[in-house]
């Protein structure tokens, strides 16, 4: 069935990765992500995070999901939407653009 609200250019795939929200360089929060696509991430954080606000982030990829290395996601994007419940916070990124790099650990 044909969904006509989603207006998604790419695939989701949900799973749960950790992610770093970094603002003017400083980390600001820690979180999970929902769903992942190559366009965007939802992810969950405890805190509140104003909508159309652009950050940098990245996303740990482990082992187990590159199927060799750690493998890090440094991107850059803005938040299209919040979503609350309770305490937790959703948050949809739009990823504007991204550069994998290498963990050291």
């Amino acid at each position: 069935m044909l969904n006509l609200t989603d207006r998604r250019h790419t695939a989701r795939y949900p799973t749960e990765l950790p992610v770093q929200l970094l603002f003017g360089g400083e980390l600001h929060a820690r979180g999970v992500t929902r769903d992942v696509s190559a366009s965007g991430i939802f992810v969950h954080v405890k805190e509140k995070l104003d909508a159309y606000k652009s950050l940098h982030f990245l996303i740990t990829f482990p082992e187990e999901v590159t199927m060799s290395c750690r493998l890090l996601a440094f991107c850059n994007g803005t938040v299209v939407r919040r979503e609350e419940a309770g305490e937790d916070v959703g948050l949809a990124i739009k990823i504007e653009r991204f550069q994998f790099l290498h963990s050291t650990e």
